[in-house]
């Protein structure tokens, strides 16, 4: 019933506010939502009252206090609960549209799957709130109110001053101190950052460009877009989009007459001296804190801009599109942008500090750890410092002309880095000269090899970077990226590797930048080499000089020639396998040869395809031949090469029809390689023109000083070399960072460093942040500031939350994919830390901060490996912040093997059905594969696996993991009597086993059997069985397997019989093994043997070669099988009934009826060996076996046997004797 039909009786009827009532106690309804009804119950009586009188509302509102006395703003707004959001949008006469988001509000925990729409009344939104168990909120930008920062003009602080001052006579200001739309201000600007806040009108009725809208021009020709786009998609036409160029990445805008922040850094289109623009104007835009635009490049001035796009600055306007828009504090920094870029990049401090532009603590921090300050001031951080690269061999993994690069000029060669320049006072002359020096030390008997790379490689190395999670850190590198200020820098990695030396780094980049500030993400040297193939793509991959010989043959053949004994027509050289060269397509002969270089040791399979005949030799001898007439197919060969250098040589000739011929390689470090990438034409391997031209040479006599230099500049500090040390003596008169703190003014931390100082190029508020971490009393931090801090540091949260920190960028989100789309978000993002202390186990997260992990196969990013590095520490910090000991584990007083068994019965297709989307051991269904459960008891502590399974939506909102135990109840009650405490404790029980069954129904193709009615005989190949073995399934849920060789009663199990998928289906080799689980062994041998002594030695060795003799089954009238064996003059009968029931009365009737003529037969019969325990009354339990009872007790002896003990019977000399034991387990 729409709102503004409602009468108050029956608002009274739903449980409305009523004047005297304790609310806590009105309709059983929470006191949340009957504050919210009670609100809705006034917005009833004045819409009634509106249309009754004839009344209405005005239909713009820029005061909030105005707008509360309309009954439909009480009702719009933000609503949360712990996993879900709703935004309320009004519409007018009581209309809302209502979004429902997943995991939380837009920028505050929404998980980005798209939002649920609904329209309805105020009715419909009370029922939400109740029913989902949200509650109202109002949320604040974090940069609301921030002050404006040193060198800052405050355009407007509400003062009639500050109007007068910034702003042209057009500008006006309300009479409560706040900025009119249609605003220009005096001042024009280059490059700055802005700060501005603004508060939408609510206009319930309008809807479009109509609602609430102005704009930020920009140098007054670029737009930042201002509308009340609260509750919308967000395109570029609304609150955080660049107005006709692009749509915010979220639609962060609040709802209206609510304030908001913009903080926008803006860089101007540059210019050359005659006016053309060689660059756009770029913007980093964060609505309310949160950057929906970073570092976008705005191709011309945004429609209806008041200036055209010019070199000239430009003031800002505030637009005036008809609708009061209000302003206030609004303060804009003009800046330096080519300074500013060159600042150290540190994606923590940018994503989390840099941001606002108050200076803080533990943005100092921050920056402290990353920019490695304890290198040279002594000091104890509760952070790890970043450690710097080590450069005992630079020169063998670097261009020489970007080594010298980077230690002249760090800055310009790599903005963004985190390398101080060094040579602050310093001369360009001396500080070429000394670079030099330093250069050459690092240089002494190093160098690079330079080799061409393969597109193949490239472009599975592209995938690799879209995917694994590189891009979590870095910038995209086409050509029209943006560049984000949370990025590391990549800097010129084509200048300044070599294909060798970064595939190199990739596989084992710990090893040169130890401390894990660059994490291992590949998963060996063959990953390793297509990611360098890709990322060095502009040099790799042009063409590689003449690398292959060839010598030109014609002639009409049907295999291949003997070529040393004919005259080629023709030789040349090629740089391709070209069969071009030939110029003809048929009945020709080509000898090719080159060298190949083996850079390791190892295998090296060759992949040689052609149409038509062709051979492969390398050294002298020949690795494949693929010879006659035949259609272009491949043939391959490993063969084991020591590093070196060998000759290779192709022989090929082409009869008729098509022609082909193509050489792959897969080596130690590379798969599938085109042999033109790998080869050279000089057998010396250092005739190769290098990809990059060289201009520096290492030069002997500066070494020396280099080594002095090294130490001298502050380089030993931070970096290892061979031939330095690193000590104290480089930190000596240095101040510790404790001292530092009351001269926090001076050295790097200056804003104009003196001579002799580094100079990191710190921005304004990195500086402040530094001084001010070094200032503030030192506290102990909790586990969860360590948490943070850490996290913020290794920019861990670049791809993980924890506790409401961190997860991708907005920006990033569609860089994080997946293998299973209809996984949802939860397929593809990386899991959230928040109580992962309490989850997993401190050893296993020990080593995978060491290792990495894909423990998510649907997941195609990875968790890399951080090495041996300081993040060491983390596992007990979250363990000591979130561990809990909750879970109610009951007793049972039942074997371990029938809790497993239990446990196998639950994960399977019959029971819960875990493996419908968990792989087990590796395998799984076609369909959802979900983390492995046979991991799970080494990942999950016990006691948070039994609370998740008791309640996945609490510890993980938002999962796919259905609740298998709603309300607390399973609805498997035959199991353990359908407690879910006991059954989870099975599941881990048997989760847990050394080497359980897997679960029953894991392969989608098994042939079960079954036993229904009747039993079922298997004659197969069985496990632990002679290919004489027989299995018998009981319709009882017992099973048994006795092997005709041996007369022996082999094993028995419970449950599922055999998978016969593996006999049955293309007659498949191997054996089979049970397929049920409790499986015990039972006769340790012959059962039954001829002694005269009851304690003589147990004849050994099979029943065949012993004399004993198969005489076939017998399967009596409901097909119960007796197996018949004769051994001297006995004749035996082996009979085994089933016995049903539940786990522990299961079991089987075993009796054996031996017949003889002899009257002289003595006759022992063996029933167990091992550690024997007798329990009165026939019943003896035997370990780690089953348990046996007698029916003439009398009749069993126990003997020790050779340090064993041994439970027999002596059989009377009786023409027939029965034996009847029972064995239950």
């Amino acid at each position: 019933m729409p709102l503004r039909h409602c009468s108050s009786a029956a608002f009274l009827r739903r449980g409305s506010f009523v004047p005297g009532r304790p609310p806590e106690r009105f309709g059983g309804r929470s006191r949340e939502t009957v504050l919210l009804l009670s609100s809705i119950m006034l917005v009833c009586c004045l819409s009634d009252y509106r249309l009754s009188s004839g009344v209405q509302a005005a239909e713009t509102y820029a005061d909030p206090n105005a707008a509360a006395a309309n009954p439909d703003f009480i009702v719009q707004g933000e609503y949360v609960a712990k996993d879900r959001a709703m935004q309320v949008v009004s519409r007018g006469e009581g209309e809302f549209d209502i979004l429902l988001f997943a995991g939380g509000l837009p920028g505050a925990g929404w998980d980005r799957t798209p939002a649920q729409k609904l329209e309805g009344d105020a009715d419909t939104v009370a029922d939400l709130v109740e029913s989902i168990g949200l509650k109202r909120i109002v949320r604040s930008s974090p940069t609301m109110g921030a002050t404006p920062p040193q060198k800052a003009i405050h355009l407007f602080d509400g003062s009639q001053e500050s109007l007068e001052k910034n702003w042209k006579p057009n500008a006006k200001r309300t009479e409560e101190g706040l900025l009119q739309e249609g605003a220009t201000t005096v001042q024009k600007f280059r490059d700055y950052r802005l700060h501005v806040e603004f508060r939408t009108p609510w206009m319930p009725e309008s809807s479009g460009q109509a609602r609430g809208n102005s704009g930020v021009y920009h140098q007054g020709r670029y737009e930042t877009q201002i509308l009340d786009s609260f509750g919308l998609t967000g395109a570029d036409n609304e609150t955080g989009g660049i107005y006709t160029v692009r749509a915010p990445d979220i639609n962060l805008c609040f709802p209206p007459l609510q304030w908001q922040t913009y903080d926008v850094d803006f860089t101007a289109a540059r210019f050359d001296d005659a006016g053309k623009k060689t660059a756009d104007a770029r913007m980093t835009a964060r609505l309310n804190g949160v950057v929906v635009q970073s570092d976008i490049p705005v191709p011309n001035a945004t429609r209806a801009a008041p200036l055209k796009e010019s070199q000239e600055p430009g003031p800002i306007f505030l637009q005036n599109h008809g609708n009061p828009v209000r302003f206030r504090n609004v303060w804009i920094l003009p800046k330096d942008a080519e300074k500013e870029a060159r600042r150290p990049h540190v994606p923590g401090f940018e994503r989390f500090y840099g941001a606002g532009d108050a200076a803080s603590v533990a943005g100092g921090e921050v920056l402290i750890a990353s920019l490695g300050c304890v290198a040279c001031h002594q000091g104890k951080t509760h952070l790890p410092s970043k450690q710097a690269p080590d450069l005992s061999r630079a020169a063998s993994r670097i261009r020489p002309d970007a080594l010298l690069a980077m230690i002249e000029s760090p800055h310009q060669t790599k903005p963004g880095t985190t390398m101080p320049d060094p040579w602050t006072g310093v001369s360009e002359e001396d500080r070429h000269l000394q670079a030099r020096a330093i250069a050459s030390f690092l240089s002494v008997d190093q160098g690079v090899l330079d080799r061409p790379g393969d597109t193949a490689a490239a472009n599975r190395g592209e995938q690799l970077y879209q995917t694994i999670g590189c891009r979590a850190c870095h910038d995209s590198l086409d050509d029209s990226a943006t560049h984000l200020a949370t990025s590391v820098p990549l800097g010129d990695l084509a200048q300044k590797y070599t294909l060798q030396s970064l595939t190199a780094f990739l596989a084992d980049p710990h090893s040169v930048r130890p401390g894990g500030s660059m994490p291992r993400l590949v998963s060996g040297p063959v990953e390793a080499r297509d990611l360098a193939c890709y990322l060095l793509r502009d040099v790799v991959l042009v063409p590689g000089g003449e690398r292959f010989q060839y010598k030109l043959y014609h002639g009409n053949w049907t295999r291949l020639p003997d070529f040393d004994a004919l005259e080629p027509v023709s030789t040349g050289a090629m740089q391709e396998l070209d069969l071009a060269v030939s110029k003809r397509k048929n009945g020709f002969g080509l000898v090719i040869e080159t060298f190949l270089p083996v850079q390791s040791s190892g295998d090296h399979t060759f992949h040689l395809a052609s149409d038509d005949g062709s051979r492969l030799t390398i050294d002298g001898k020949v690795v494949l031949v693929h010879d006659g007439i035949h259609p272009a197919t491949e043939k391959s060969a490993t063969i084991k090469l020591a590093q070196g250098v060998y000759p290779l040589k192709i022989e090929y000739f082409e009869g008729g029809g098509q022609q082909a011929l193509k050489v792959l390689v897969d080596g130690p470090d590379f798969k599938r390689a085109e042999l033109a990438s790998l080869v050279i034409g000089d057998p010396s391997a250092k005739a190769m023109e290098p990809l990059v031209p060289i201009h520096f040479k290492a030069d002997p006599a500066l070494v020396e000083d280099g080594a002095r230099l090294f130490q001298s500049v502050g380089c030993a500090a931070c970096h290892k070399a061979t031939g330095s040390s690193n000590d104290v003596a480089v930190r000596a008169g240095l101040r510790s960072l404790h001292e530092l703190g009351s001269r926090a003014d001076s050295g790097c931390l200056a804003e104009r460093p003196p001579a002799g100082a580094p100079d990191f190029e710190l921005t304004s508020l990195q500086r402040e942040s530094i001084k001010l971490a070094l200032t503030a009393e030192k506290q102990e931090r909790t586990s969860a500031e360590r948490s943070q801090s850490m996290l913020t540091v290794f920019n861990c949260y670049a791809c993980h939350e924890r506790d409401g920190i961190g997860g991708p960028e907005p920006i990033r989100d569609p860089w994080f994919t997946t293998t299973t789309p209809e996984m949802g978000n939860e397929g593809r993002m990386p899991p959230s830390l928040s109580g992962v202390g309490d989850k997993l186990k401190e050893e296993y997260v020990a080593s995978i901060l060491n290792a990495g992990a894909n423990e998510r196969p649907y997941l195609k990013t990875r968790m890399p490996g951080f090495g041996d590095s300081s993040l060491h520490t983390l596992p007990a910090i979250w363990a000591d912040s979130d561990r809990r000991t909750e879970a109610e584990i009951p007793p049972v007083d039942l074997a371990s093997t029938v809790m497993e068994s239990h446990g196998r019965k639950l994960v399977g297709d019959q029971g819960l059905a875990c493996i419908k989307c968990h792989t087990y051991d590796g395998k799984g269904q076609d369909s959802v594969q979900a983390i492995d459960m046979r991991k799970m008891p080494q990942r999950l502590r016990e006691d948070w696996f039994h609370r998740y399974m008791l309640s996945p939506q609490t510890y993980r909102p938002g999962t796919r993991m259905p609740a298998s135990f709603v309300d607390g109840k399973s609805a498997l009650t035959d199991v353990l009597e359908g407690n879910p405490a006991s059954q989870i404790d099975a599941m881990w029980q048997y989760l847990s086993a050394d080497n359980p069954k897997p679960p029953v129904g894991l392969s989608a193709t098994a042939i079960v059997l079954k036993p229904n009615d009747t039993p079922v005989i298997y004659r197969n190949f069985l496990s632990e069985l002679s290919p004489r073995g027989i299995g018998v399934g009981y319709p009882e849920g017992v099973n048994l397997a006795w092997d005709a060789e041996s007369m022996q009663l082999v094993q028995i199990w419970q449950n599922d019989f055999i998978d016969a998928s593996k006999h049955w289906i293309a007659r498949g080799q191997g054996t089979q093994s049970a397929l049920g689980d409790m499986l015990l062994k039972v006769d340790p041998g012959l059962p039954l043997a001829n002694l005269q002594e009851v304690s003589d030695p147990w004849p050994v060795g099979l029943g065949r070669d012993l004399g004993y003799r198969f005489l076939g089954y017998r399967l009596d009238e409901s097909r119960q099988p007796s197996f018949r064996y004769r051994f001297g003059s006995n004749e035996v009968e082996d009979i085994c009934l089933p016995l049903g029931g539940k786990a522990g009365e299961r079991g089987f009737e075993r009796t054996w009826i031996i017949r003889s003529d002899d009257p002289d037969a003595s006759r022992v019969l063996r029933l167990a060996v091992g550690s024997i325990q007798p329990l009165g009354d026939g019943r003896y339990r035997i370990e780690g076996g089953p348990m046996l009872t007698i029916d003439d007790p009398a009749k069993a002896q126990i003997f020790d046997v050779d340090g064993k003990q041994e439970l027999r019977v002596r059989l009377p000399a009786d023409p027939e004797v029965r034996v009847r034991v029972t064995i239950r387990w």
